[in-house]
């Protein structure tokens, strides 16, 4: 497995993951991942056999992100790396791929140094896997979102470093 920068060239791959995990994370068009890449703080793919097989996509405060997720954590909080979405390929889950893309962030953000990681996590529907996933790395949950229109909620949760 590698580790690496996201590039342009692993695009398509990413927006193919990406809609095979949209109910879970949210609908992506390349001109939506296009930006998010410009806006983001670490950006970074894990590689089996020369084919991305996960992504994980970071913003930092200071990011003109636009998600109302991010700016729950902006209200509250001055310097953080905010996880905007982690996907891995269902043929490489628990294999370790999610946690190196994390432990590559968490090296990176200790490096800067960054306080906290910050995310958000579907209770309802529940993603129990990375609910799961996210308590074993140490995330702690501050607080959760009211239900959307569609009655859609997530936990919003820090991992301090």
């Amino acid at each position: 497995m590698l580790i690496r920068p996201a590039t342009h060239q692993d695009f398509d791959r990413i927006l193919l993951l990406n809609s095979r995990e949209q109910d879970k994370t949210s609908p992506l068009s390349r001109e939506r991942l296009q930006q998010l890449h410009q806006w983001s703080a670490h950006h970074t793919v894990a590689v089996d056999g020369g084919i991305v097989q996960g992504f994980l996509l970071v913003m930092d405060q200071s990011s003109g992100y636009d998600g109302d997720h991010f700016r729950w954590f902006t209200a509250r909080y001055s310097r953080f790396l905010y996880v905007d979405r982690i996907v891995i390929d269902a043929s490489h889950a628990r294999r370790g791929f999610a946690a190196a893309l994390y432990r590559d962030l968490i090296r990176a953000a200790r490096e800067a140094p960054v306080p906290m990681l910050c995310c958000e996590i579907n209770t309802v529907p529940a993603n129990h896997a990375s609910l799961g996933f996210h308590a074993r790395l140490g995330f702690e949950q501050l607080a959760e979102s009211e239900p959307s229109p569609t009655g859609k909620r997530v936990s919003y949760q820090t991992l301090d470093l």
